[in-house]
């Protein structure tokens, strides 16, 4: 059961990854039609996921003070660079590959960790409409902005050989991790976590699938 929930989990949070980048792409290029300066598309773009990127360089941040780690700088308020726009940017003191890589990874886990707070909300029993459009947003931009910049994802590739060096060091001296991992109290809040938080991607990806055959129709409809 958990083997399946965590394959399903590993599934949609790639397919999530690239359909998230889609939108956004398939957003602006919309948005350029009604708007012909792209300075203007920047600003909209900049205040739609406004909330997404406040809650992704705080967990930059937090993430990195937590892991003793100094912060330089901290930007979420965007930064125009010619026709670039930065949403929002952390600069800290990288020491070690393993920090450096949870530090990049932890607007995901944050992110993950809000559906599972989402989840216990009961968003689809809330009787106020505003309220469910307001969840329902927070969920778009959330899994939209999530996901971590270029660098951070490069810092990933880093993952598999430290995986590899802890594997080494737990066989050679005999620690019983998987003995820890299978006590079905931890398994029971795994799968609990895992369930919940798969329920909320998959959410998220037809909120974005909606979102885009909106989008392709209306570039369909200004292009005939």
């Amino acid at each position: 059961m958990i083997g399946f929930f965590l394959l399903l989990f590993v599934i949609e949070l790639t397919f999530l990854y690239f359909i998230s980048r889609l939108s956004i792409r398939e957003l602006f290029y919309c948005l350029r039609i009604f708007f012909r300066s792209d300075k203007v598309v920047f600003i909209f773009i900049t205040i739609i996921f406004f909330p997404g990127t406040v809650i992704h360089e705080l967990s930059h941040f937090i993430v990195a003070i937590f892991l003793l780690l100094k912060v330089r700088e901290i930007h979420i308020f965007p930064q125009f660079e010619k026709n670039f726009i930065k949403l929002g940017r952390v600069i800290y003191e990288k020491k070690d590959v393993l920090r450096g890589i949870i530090v990049g990874i932890a607007p995901i886990i944050i992110g993950l960790i809000i559906f599972f707070w989402i989840s216990k909300l009961h968003i689809f029993f809330i009787e106020n409409l505003w309220l469910k459009i307001f969840m329902f947003y927070l969920i778009f931009v959330i899994s939209t902005t999530m996901f971590s910049s270029r660098q951070d994802l490069i810092d990933l590739g880093y993952l598999l050989p430290i995986t590899i060096i802890l594997i080494v060091f737990l066989y050679l001296f005999q620690i019983d991790l998987l003995g820890f991992l299978t006590q079905p109290k931890l398994i029971a809040v795994t799968v609990d976590f895992v369930y919940d938080v798969n329920v909320y991607l998959g959410i998220s990806i037809a909120v974005h699938t909606v979102m885009l055959f909106f989008l392709f129709s209306v570039k369909k409809l200004f292009k005939s």
